[in-house]
């Protein structure tokens, strides 16, 4: 708690009043919050995190907000929206490729659930992945991801039963990563925000994207109940950040009454 509140005091709190008027995404904060192990922070040692529980995320994230909503939201997707549903929900192989680094921050990861007609109504999406062979054909859109334009993985849901698909039954959807990198993957930043103005929010477009079958997370079907899952994880580290957020507040009506 005190290492994250020194880090936002000293790295945070002395630009984010310009960062916010000029709608400004830092990246350099990424290096230095893997620095001090904040990327993997209740990630086990084996995969490269702290090995710390899940009371130090929500501390951390209390801490980040209280610094500013932007930076939590870096713990809120990298950490609760990716890297626990990959310790939870893939299979070992995965975890060495996609987890390892991403707990040690080499990597920036977030998760694609939302898009532009549909938001938590999960079975409201309209990407599809559809198996050949050896790999499936992704093809779809993300509305406001953060991180969309920086991150080096993904965690997105696609339908693979498109019968279930068109029957909305939730059974039809699976989950996979994917590289940022990978032909047919493009990505943008969504400019004009309200707030959370020193984020980085942004969209992913899939057209025709070649994912390896290695690459489904758990099994066909799971996408459901790893997207909820995954939404837990969000609430949770929301909550926490509320929490500085609000100590912010106090903090400075009190500056302000004196």
């Amino acid at each position: 708690q005190n290492t994250v509140r020194e880090f936002c005091a000293g790295e945070i709190a002395p630009h984010i009043k310009e960062w916010d008027e000029k709608a400004y995404f830092e990246p350099s904060v990424f290096k230095k919050m893997a620095d001090l192990g904040l990327m993997g922070v209740c990630i086990p040692e084996q995969y490269g995190g702290l090995g710390m529980d899940y009371i130090s995320l929500g501390l951390a994230c209390e801490e980040m907000e209280y610094g500013d909503t932007s930076a939590r939201v870096i713990l809120s997707v990298h950490i609760g929206l990716f890297s626990l549903p990959v310790l939870v929900w893939a299979n070992e192989a995965q975890k060495q490729k996609y987890l390892t680094p991403a707990a040690k921050g080499d990597k920036i990861a977030t998760f694609g659930l939302t898009e532009p007609a549909a938001g938590s109504d999960a079975v409201g999406i309209q990407t599809t992945a559809v198996k050949q062979v050896d790999h499936y054909i992704l093809n779809g859109e993300k509305m406001w991801i953060s991180l969309a334009a920086v991150a080096d993985y993904f965690l997105v849901f696609a339908w693979t039963d498109l019968a279930k698909k068109k029957a909305r039954d939730h059974s039809g959807l699976s989950a996979f990563i994917v590289e940022s990198k990978w032909q047919g993957v493009s990505t943008g930043t969504l400019h004009g925000k309200l707030g959370v103005r020193a984020g980085s929010t942004g969209y992913i477009a899939f057209s025709d994207v070649k994912v390896p079958a290695e690459n489904l997370v758990y099994k066909e079907g799971a996408g459901f109940k790893i997207a909820m899952f995954c939404l837990d994880q969000g609430r949770y580290t929301v909550a926490a950040g509320s929490c500085g957020l609000i100590k912010a507040c106090r903090d400075a009506s009190a500056s302000y009454a004196h």
